[in-house]
C-alpha cells in the first residue's frame, strides 16, 4: 500500500509530498506520472527552491519547497497534485493512505 503524506508549511499552505512503498502496478504508475509532472511543472512554471529526495529503486519520493512564501503558480500545481492523489484514493481505496503533516 502506498503511504502519501502532504507536507504543509507553518501558514498551512501545501509546500510538498513524501511518498512511500508500493501498490499495484497501475497506481504507481498513477501516483508517479503525477509527482514527476508535478515537480517538473514546479520547476519549469515557477521560481520556487526546493528539494528532492528519492530512492533510486522506486518506494520513496520526497519533495520539499524551500522558500517561505510558495508562489501562487506552485500552489497551484501542489493543489493540482493532491486532487489526483484524492481521485487516485477513492478509486483505488486499498491501493493508497493519505496522511497530513506540518514541516
Amino acid at each position: 500500500m502506498i503511504q502519501f503524506t502532504l507536507l504543509k508549511n507553518k501558514s498551512g499552505n501545501l509546500a510538498g509530498f513524501r511518498c512511500t512503498s508500493h501498490g499495484k502496478d497501475i497506481v504507481c504508475a498513477a501516483v508517479s506520472a503525477l509527482t514527476m509532472n508535478a515537480i517538473n511543472s514546479i520547476e519549469v512554471f515557477s521560481d520556487c527552491k526546493f528539494n528532492v529526495d528519492f530512492n533510486e529503486d522506486g518506494g520513496f519520493m520526497e519533495f520539499l519547497i524551500v522558500d517561505e512564501e510558495i508562489e501562487p503558480a506552485a500552489a497551484l500545481l501542489l493543489d493540482s497534485l493532491d486532487l489526483g492523489i484524492c481521485s487516485i484514493a477513492a478509486e483505488y481505496e486499498n491501493e493508497i493512505e493519505i496522511f497530513v503533516k506540518e514541516v
